[in-house]
Parts: structure tokens; sequence; C-alpha cells
């Protein structure tokens, strides 16, 4: 009997720590915020990776002082890294940006991926650390954080 109560109140005691976890994690930066996805740090910050109409917002949320800050926008946010070989850095992402050509138009089909500092504030092909040419070669050379949380899961 003992160890029948002794179970439940660690089981218990799980699900409270458990659900307060998940309670952080249902923190947004703006009322509206559609939040794709979040990726939890090292230092126990979260990166929140926010759609919005003209692409993605980067956001972190620093645990300690309850705050969050914006850090870039991007056409398009793919992944995010704690390291590659190869590039300098430690938490870097992979993006597109939507850059256009001298007299107009873009190349929407088949963007090139750039790899950015994850607190580069205005990611550009001038500020990348590196590209690829796809992510199955990224997933080669460099260590994916696994997002805490995605849209349907």
């Amino acid at each position: 009997m003992k160890k029948i109560i002794v179970f439940f109140l660690l089981l218990f005691q799980f699900t409270i720590s458990h659900s307060s976890e998940i309670l952080k994690i249902k923190k947004i930066p703006h009322k509206d915020a559609n939040i794709e996805r979040i990726y939890k740090l090292d230092n126990e910050n979260f990166i929140y990776i926010e759609q919005y109409e003209r692409g993605d917002i980067i956001w972190e949320y620093d645990a300690k002082a309850n705050k969050f800050n914006e850090i870039s926008k991007v056409w398009n946010f793919i992944d995010l890294a704690s390291k590659c070989e190869m590039i300098q850095g430690h938490n870097i992402y992979f993006a597109t940006t939507l850059e256009y050509w001298f007299a107009g138009g873009t190349n929407i089909d088949y963007p090139e991926i750039r790899i950015f500092d994850l607190y580069e504030r205005r990611p550009w092909r001038d500020t990348d650390i590196g590209i690829t040419p796809d992510m199955a070669y990224a997933n080669e050379w460099c260590t994916i954080i696994k997002p805490y949380y995605m849209i349907g899961n």
C-alpha cells in the first residue's frame, strides 16, 4: 500500500512539474502572435518563430527577465542549429531572404538558403555566415535543434 501511495505522489509531482514547463511556453510575444515553432536554448531561453503576413519574426523569450525581445525578421525561417562544422558561431539558423533583381523580379521557387548567427539583427546576403544547397546537406554537417513546440504537435 505504501508503494502505491509513493508511486501516485511521484506521478502527481511529475505531472505538476511538467505542467509548469508547459505553462512557460504558453506565453506569446503579443496578443495576435501566430507561433509556428519554439526552440529551447542551452541558456534556458526560448526562441519563438512567429509567422506574419510578410515572413517570419524571430523572438527570444528571456525566462529570467520574463521578457520577449524581437531578434529579426526573415522571409522564411527554416531551422535552428546549435553548431555546424566549418561555420564559426553557436546557435545559428537557416533562412531565406526575399532578394530582388536590379530591374525587378525575384527567384521565389529556389531561393538560396543562408546561414545566420541567431542574434544577427539585419539578416541579408552581406551578413550571412554561410549558405547551403539544401537542408539535407546541412543536416550532414550541423547539429539541428529539435523544436520544443511545433504547430500540430
